[in-house]
């Protein structure tokens, strides 16, 4: 796989591309404005053929840069199929699979900051948007939208094994990476998933109060290191075209 994680530092925004080595079909996850000269470098120094840009959410700025991508590329925009802005070319939902080449994404429905709100899962990673950053989140509009995310992360994100590595849409305090067990062993509210009303309640309660506190920390810097990863697991049934 080849892997790409780019940072904005003075914003602390993240955009994720992925390429599958072999065809050299690629995906962009949230380009942000900022990034994108680097993006399309990358792309292009690498002989990479973008095929979808994805979107974890709805944000205006990304839409634009998208739109961008989509104007000089050919690639298509996916998002979830509650979002409705024109510039989309395929909507998603829970359970689909995308493939690129020999690689794929399945795509995850984790709403609460946003009612079309996706997750992507590949292999060992998930990239979270803004619905799960390193150890925290962002304030929900409301109470009951803080609901729907504790039920987004507990019942599709915390089921994952604890090895799986989560790819967040911001940095936190400068970490860009944390894990599912890091999550498990350091938020306790994630802990709970019997459902019981009084305790799902006081938990969510909890986790707006909690993110409330700790928007201004989401925002801190990090070091603006851009570095390329290449990843390629022992797979035993390799996703075909």
């Amino acid at each position: 796989m080849i892997f790409r994680q780019l940072c904005h530092s003075p914003k602390g925004e993240l955009s994720y591309l992925m390429g599958d080595p072999v065809t050299r079909e690629a995906v962009i996850i949230d380009p942000v404005p900022a990034l994108l000269e680097n993006l399309e470098l990358f792309v292009q120094e690498r002989g990479l053929i973008l095929k979808y840009i994805l979107q974890t959410h709805h944000d205006a700025e990304l839409m634009r840069a998208a739109e961008h991508l989509k104007t000089s590329t050919g690639a298509r925009v996916l998002a979830h199929e509650s979002n409705t802005n024109s510039q989309i070319d395929l909507r998603l939902r829970h359970g689909d699979r995308l493939y690129f080449g020999e690689e794929s994404l399945q795509v995850l429905h984790t709403p609460g900051q946003s009612p079309c709100a996706l997750t992507y899962h590949w292999e060992d990673r998930l990239f979270t948007g803004k619905t799960l950053l390193v150890n925290s989140t962002l304030p929900c509009p409301s109470s009951d939208d803080a609901q729907i995310l504790y039920q987004s992360i507990t019942q599709r994100l915390m089921t994952f094994p604890g090895e799986t590595l989560v790819y967040p849409g911001l940095e936190t305090k400068g970490r860009r990476l944390t894990s599912i067990e890091e999550v498990r062993r350091k938020d306790n509210w994630f802990h709970n998933q019997n459902g019981h009303r009084e305790i799902f309640q006081r938990y969510s309660r909890l986790f707006t109060n909690s993110t409330s506190k700790s928007s201004k920390a989401v925002k801190e810097l990090g070091t603006p290191d851009e570095e390329v990863h290449r990843y390629t697991p022992d797979r035993n049934n390799p996703v075909s075209l």
